[in-house]
């Protein structure tokens, strides 16, 4: 019912182009995601049935029980990817898309309607526009085309990230990352995961980029620099995504909170108060989950990490379907 325009900041659907296409993992209730928006999301997405967990140096097989739905989700321009499935979609009820169209100065945020919705993805700027605080984000990425169409992912904790690094694939394109919130990515570290990624998961990947396109890879931020990161209004706007902190903290898996947070900042526009006891309820264990990392990193990772996590990957076939999913429920925004 009402008429919405959509300002982007690039010169067509589908992110930064030194980024995308590129593939972003998920585990999500599809069904359930899907009847909370009022969109149909399975046609954007390729189901996952296992992923690979690196624990420095030793591997392990990660099968997603039947209870637990993964997804690979395509990010990009291309006509596969989730964004241009959802601009048309858009496109046909009627919203009106205005490219080129960089919101980033204080004087462009205040010319904005009274209700406007704000979103950035990992993008500093974004969050700079919006008064938002975050922490940088620094590391390294890879993207090639691969022969095989199916969705992969690796999950690798080693000892050249606190953070840790991944690779995935979907519809024929594949993504690796290292990155760590604390300080630059050490060359050493990049070339040890860039190894791993090559040779253990036999992905052609060619040359390694600074995340955010700077030596220092600092362009990119993410909500976790307070406790109070998470906000669905600032000032006269609505955010969304994870400017409004709507993504785990800890693995930072932000597609699930992005669908949420989509449609309860529509509903904040009508409906603020109900949007809001909305955003706390299914926000709530962003909190607990900040404070875990912040004990983690400073502790030894191998008391709290290495050992802990290999024990639990040997007694996991036994217990997959009963506890992948309660911690997926803890641990990714708005699951369940």
């Amino acid at each position: 019912g009402h008429e919405v325009v959509v300002l982007e900041k690039g010169k067509r659907v589908g992110g930064l182009a030194i980024y995308n296409p590129s593939p972003h993992g998920t585990p999500m209730d599809a069904g359930a995601m899907s009847r909370y928006t009022g969109i149909d999301l399975e046609p954007g997405m390729v189901r996952m049935t296992d992923g690979i967990l690196s624990l420095w140096g030793k591997r392990f097989k990660l099968k997603f029980p039947p209870n637990v739905q993964a997804w690979m989700i395509e990010r990009g321009p291309r006509q596969s990817s989730m964004d241009q499935y959802l601009y048309r979609i858009a496109s046909e009820e009627g919203v009106r898309f205005e490219f080129d169209q960089a919101v980033i100065t204080d004087k462009q945020v205040n010319d904005l309607p009274r209700g406007s919705i704000m979103a950035t993805g990992l993008h500093a700027d974004g969050f700079e526009a919006a008064n938002v605080p975050h922490k940088a984000l620094y590391g390294y990425f890879a993207k090639c085309r691969v022969p095989w169409p199916e969705a992969r992912v690796s999950f690798y904790f080693d000892d050249y990230s606190p953070d840790y690094a991944f690779t995935c694939s979907v519809n024929g394109i594949a993504f690796a990352l290292i990155f760590n919130r604390h300080r630059p990515v050490a060359r050493w570290e990049m070339e040890k995961f860039a190894e791993q990624a090559t040779i253990d998961d036999g992905y052609p990947f060619k040359k390694f980029f600074p995340l955010g396109g700077g030596a220092r890879g600092a362009a990119s931020g993410a909500p976790v620099l307070h406790f109070s990161n998470p906000r669905l209004f600032q000032g006269d706007m609505i955010l969304a995504g994870t400017l409004a902190g709507m993504m785990d903290p800890i693995l930072f898996f932000g597609m699930h909170g992005a669908f949420a947070s989509g449609k309860i900042a529509a509903r904040a526009f009508s409906d603020p108060a109900g949007a809001y006891d909305e955003f706390r309820r299914l926000n709530w264990t962003y909190y607990p989950l900040l404070a875990a990392k912040r004990v983690i990193d400073k502790s030894p990772r191998d008391l709290l990490m290495k050992y802990p996590m290999r024990l639990a990957m040997r007694f996991m076939p036994l217990l997959n379907r009963f506890v992948m999913r309660q911690t997926f429920k803890f641990n990714v925004t708005g699951y369940g």
